[in-house]
């Protein structure tokens, strides 16, 4: 088994500089990349009619101020929806983006950490975004994770190419160390030396969320994580300057 070496920590925007900007948006996208990230995460979901859309929760309530259901709400019921102003007057009428958008905003400046989300009534989500990812010619710029450890099993029956990993924040649901993935991404609270020693060891990546704290930030960077997933990228890229000095 191949190991992972240490090396500079990659700057993830989660959700896109979302400390900037309305999460999962062009915008905070579009932040990111201004501000120097070198990935963005972000949540994709089905709509009713089966378009990959960028949303995060299961109901539109917080992000969109309307109580629809991310599966029950057609692409186009959704292109109505203003999910910026809930953040600040500059983004009244941000709308919610489709994932073949943000590949073609992203290619060449950012890659992109794509998160399946589940809801309970995903038809094909893995299905669709490996095809899309085909399609637009994406392959090699994006991860692709999940906390649904069966629809990244999925995606790399589909494409044994495509860099991919589970996500979590516990540990005993089985043996990612040696799981067939590529990374593995993981809440702050469960990193330490020996847990970061032992993902590189058995050929895993190590990304961190979400971690918006310089000093955090600082430990992280001096156990020499892969990534670090922050909603302020700006803040991350300051602390890994000064690193340089």
């Amino acid at each position: 088994m191949d190991t992972v070496t240490k090396a500079q920590v990659i700057i993830t925007a989660h959700r896109g500089a979302s400390g900037h900007a309305p999460e999962n948006t062009m915008s905070s996208l579009k932040k990111a990349i201004e501000m120097g990230a070198e990935f963005c995460e972000i949540d994709v979901q089905e709509t009713s009619d089966g378009v990959i859309i960028l949303v995060h929760d299961k109901n539109y309530k917080r992000t969109c101020g309307v109580d629809k259901n991310v599966w029950e709400t057609t692409y186009n019921e959704t292109r109505e929806l203003d999910c910026g102003r809930w953040f600040g007057d500059t983004f009244i009428d941000e709308p919610v983006p489709r994932l073949d958008e943000i590949i073609d905003a992203a290619r060449g400046r950012i890659k992109l950490n794509i998160e399946l989300k589940t809801n309970g009534h995903e038809k094909l989500l893995a299905e669709k975004v490996v095809e899309l990812l085909l399609q637009k010619n994406f392959l090699t710029e994006v991860i692709i994770t999940s906390f649904d450890f069966t629809l990244i099993d999925k995606v790399k029956s589909l494409n044994p190419y495509i860099k991919s990993g589970y996500i979590f924040s516990k540990v005993g649901e089985r043996d990612v160390f040696a799981a067939d993935i590529d990374l593995l991404s993981v809440n702050k609270s469960l990193i330490n030396k020996e847990f970061v020693d032992k993902a590189f060891a058995s050929g895993k990546e190590v990304h961190v969320w979400t971690v918006n704290e310089i000093s955090e930030m600082e430990k992280l960077v001096e156990l020499g994580v892969t990534s670090i997933i922050t909603n302020y990228p700006d803040r991350l890229k300051s602390v890994l300057e000064k690193n340089k000095k």
